[in-house]
């Protein structure tokens, strides 16, 4: 594939503004000119507030096709489940980990940074077409990969909760998350054609605005809490799995076997490649389980983000 300098214009137009954030966020934590509550307030938010505001205005003006390739959600996350059962599997055999570490290990597999990178970076690299297929992932990426874990990490625990106990308590998590709550209501309002008053637009649209730059100085000031805290060998094997693996396997079903349409395909593959999420730490924090590769693996991810999913834009653009 030869890139053309158009291409290379396009990538540095798109990739640079939102790693130069990052970058200001990283240093601006680093430095303690925001200390850690700070950056807690900044992040709530931008979980609370600005993201779900962003994403009401942009799905209740969403022009929705006639026909949606289901087939899509398919590609995504049939691989997403076969990752983390990969990595529950090899983190068994190569380093002997328990039920807990096996389980965090396996979402650092296939849980994507969706949101904080994700979401601005296909938004800004494929258009505005390209913000219902990531909006459909978005709405279930967190409800099946956390449901997995939390399974899986108490399987051997004789006080573990059963999978009905389990499913309850992810779908009342789920419907108190601003971010899905954000999202139903935009549906709804576009569904339905419920007016919107042209003051609460205006209002709305500026705190959506503030909301890709806020989450994206979140995740840079992030990385000065996720440190390379050692265990690099588990910390690249995750990193591997989940740069490199799972968006090979994504490309393979969405283009060979099912051969969605090709702004889908080219969602679900760069979601697939996005580094690996903050929630993986959260987990690894309740499981007392994988810390330190886990933070290792966050920070590389993400730095490595920059490097691949330019290369994923040079091809999909």
């Amino acid at each position: 594939m030869i890139i053309t300098n158009y291409q290379i214009m396009i990538i540095v137009e798109v990739v640079f503004p939102i790693f130069a954030i990052a970058l200001l966020g990283y240093i601006v934590a680093y430095k303690g000119i925001f200390g850690i509550r700070d950056i807690e307030g900044i992040s709530r938010y931008v979980f609370n507030i600005a993201i779900p505001v962003m994403l009401f205005e942009a799905m209740a003006g969403l022009d929705f096709p006639e026909n949606i390739d289901f087939a899509f959600l398919l590609s995504y996350y049939l691989i997403a489940v076969t990752m983390f059962a990969l990595g529950i599997g090899l983190s068994k055999i190569w380093f002997n980990y328990s039920a807990p570490e096996q389980s965090v290990f396996g979402m650092g597999t296939c849980y994507s940074n969706a949101v904080l990178i994700g979401l601005p970076l296909i938004s800004t690299g494929l258009g505005e077409a390209a913000l219902l297929p990531t909006f459909m992932l978005i709405a279930v990426h967190s409800a099946i990969i956390f449901f997995l874990v939390t399974l899986f990490a108490e399987r051997n625990d004789g006080i573990s909760q059963s999978p009905l106990a389990i499913g309850k308590q992810t779908l009342v998590s789920l419907v108190k998350n601003p971010i899905i709550i954000g999202l139903v209501a935009g549906l709804l309002t576009n569904v339905l054609a419920i007016p919107v008053p042209r003051v609460i637009a205006s209002t709305v649209d500026i705190i959506g605005r503030s909301a890709l730059p806020s989450a994206l100085f979140v995740v840079g000031a992030s990385l000065s809490v996720y440190k390379l805290a050692g265990q690099l060998r588990v910390a690249w094997t995750i990193v591997g799995l989940k740069m490199l693996v799972q968006p090979l396997l994504v490309w393979l079903l969405a283009f060979v076997v099912f051969q969605i349409d090709p702004l889908w395909g080219a969602v679900a593959v760069m979601m697939a490649a996005m580094p690996v999420g903050i929630n993986v730490y959260m987990f690894a924090k309740k499981y007392q389980a994988c810390l330190a590769p886990v933070s290792s693996a966050i920070v590389i991810s993400t730095t490595l983000a920059f490097f691949t999913q330019s290369i994923l834009l040079a091809i999909f653009i």
